[in-house]
């Protein structure tokens, strides 16, 4: 990760802009654990009507 920050300074890439990047890699990253404790909380549902 350091490296990536280390070239973000180096092309001038502003503090801000990276705190914005982060926060939307985390909620993609939050979004996608939702989405799949959601799905096998739907496939242990069907397993439990059969």
């Amino acid at each position: 990760m350091a490296h990536y920050f280390g070239v973000a300074k180096a092309e001038n890439i502003t503090d801000e802009e990276i705190g914005a990047l982060q926060s939307i890699v985390m909620a993609v990253s939050a979004g996608k654990v939702r989405a799949k404790f959601r799905d096998a909380r739907i496939r242990t549902k069907k397993q439990l009507k059969k």
